[in-house]
């Protein structure tokens, strides 16, 4: 099946602006955000318990975009500072120039050749050197502390998305809940154009519209 011309070149802007929209009304259904973040968290009258494992969802999603940005800050810094710790090699038998980020890519550039051997030292020097220097700014900066707090919150979002997919939905929140955070997903990896992501954000749409009453999003 393919999408329609209007489908694919849906604006950034409305896409973002459903997200947020949507985000919004959901955070509503939830009712008080402190309780729905509560483990012991049951909502009242029979209310749908996929409410709140989107909630926690959505927060670790925030924890990844908080320490992405500040990851990508701090490597930013680093690499004006003192540069990328490569190394640049003119590899035998090839005419263009290639990077190496390791010791072990300059040894496997370079082979065991004994006529390669100074050149091979010279190269591993000059990583050493500016691995040390990359190793001392980053301690100072903290960006391998950030780098790690990213991919930790990127394994919790994960868990939550995936306690958040075996809840089945009792109401249509629940089922908006959930495609929220599909369409948000796909909105970071880039698969947002194509078949059936636009069709997606449509049943979302309409589902937070019946939810939300006459009037819609």
């Amino acid at each position: 099946m393919a999408d329609s011309d209007n489908s694919r070149t849906l604006p950034i802007v409305t896409r973002r602006r459903l997200l947020s929209t949507s985000a919004a009304w959901l955070a509503a259904q939830v009712g008080d955000d402190n309780a729905a973040l509560h483990p012991a968290y049951d909502p009242p009258d029979g209310g749908d318990q996929t409410l709140m494992l989107w909630r926690e969802w959505s927060a670790a999603h925030e924890q990844v975009e908080k320490f992405c940005r500040r990851q990508q800050r701090l490597e930013t810094a680093l690499i004006a500072a003192v540069g990328f710790p490569q190394v640049d090699l003119a590899v035998p038998d090839q005419e263009c120039v290639v990077a190496a980020f390791s010791v072990k890519e300059i040894d496997h550039r370079f082979g065991d050749a004994p006529e390669y051997r100074d050149a091979k030292m010279r190269a591993k020097a000059v990583f050493a050197e500016r691995q040390a220097a990359w190793d001392s700014l980053d301690e100072g900066l903290g960006y391998s502390r950030a780098k790690q707090a990213e991919e930790e919150a990127f394994a919790m979002r994960a868990e939550r998305l995936e306690v958040l997919f075996m809840h089945p939905a009792h109401s249509v929140a629940g089922a908006a809940a959930k495609l929220h955070a599909l369409v948000t997903m796909a909105e970071e990896d880039g698969s947002r154009h194509e078949f059936p992501w636009p069709q997606i954000r449509a049943v979302m749409a309409d589902l937070i519209s019946l939810g939300n009453g006459p009037s819609g999003i």
